[in-house]
């Protein structure tokens, strides 16, 4: 039970395979060729006229001349129809993406001998052996990973902007804070100078206020 729900490592993406023919491609394309030239090398002349024997008497020239077109319009149609087929079954990439498997093989061997230090080196579990649960999560473990790391830049991301925001309104507050405190205190000082003032001279200053007022509606 534990095996089935254990997380296996995810796997490392493998680097793009190059088009490039590499040691198995360029071996498979060589030893094609070097086929097809040695098929074509047993269609000799002597070979080719024996098929026709009446042109190669009284017209061998036209014959050599027909003979070499026919061997080579040959030649170039095999090889330009297998340069076809690798095209479309993706032989080269294929073939390298096989090398590139075989070489990381080495490697982890090598590297699980080294780590061994001569003692018994311990077979890898075969991955058809292992539950589906293991199996999906380690395909999608890169995907999940990569996806948790956009998310959490994300989130880093907006608690930042959040931050920007609660100190931005703290100051905006600590500012209006300030402003009242500054209209209370001024207030504040009304308040004590108009009760300071003689009361008679309350009053005079009230009655004028009233006819000034009185004045200016009148005038409108």
């Amino acid at each position: 039970m534990a095996a089935e729900t254990s997380r296996s490592p995810s796997p490392v993406a493998a680097p793009p395979v190059a088009a490039t023919p590499g040691a198995r491609a360029a071996t498979l394309i060589r030893v094609y060729n070097d086929a097809v030239s040695n098929t074509l090398k047993s269609c000799n002349y002597d070979n080719f006229a024996a098929c026709f024997p009446t042109p190669a008497k009284n017209v061998p020239d036209a014959l050599q001349g027909l003979h070499k077109d026919f061997v080579e319009r040959l030649e170039q149609h095999c090889k330009s129809e297998f340069e076809a087929i690798l095209r479309e079954r993706n032989v080269v990439p294929s073939l390298n993406d096989l090398d590139r498997l075989i070489e990381d093989a080495r490697r982890r061997k090598a590297r699980a001998e080294e780590q061994a230090n001569g003692g018994v080196v311990k077979a890898p579990i075969p991955p058809h052996t292992l539950p589906a649960r293991s199996l999906y999560l380690a395909h999608l473990g890169s995907t999940v990973e990569t996806r948790h790391t956009q998310l959490t830049s994300q989130l880093e991301k907006l608690q930042t902007q959040n931050q920007d925001l609660l100190d931005t309104l703290a100051k905006q507050r600590a500012e209006i804070e300030q402003t009242i405190g500054s209209v209370e205190s001024v207030i504040a000082d009304l308040d004590a100078s108009l009760q300071a003032l003689p009361a008679e001279e309350m009053q005079s200053m009230t009655r004028d206020a009233v006819a000034l007022d009185t004045e200016i509606r009148a005038g409108d």
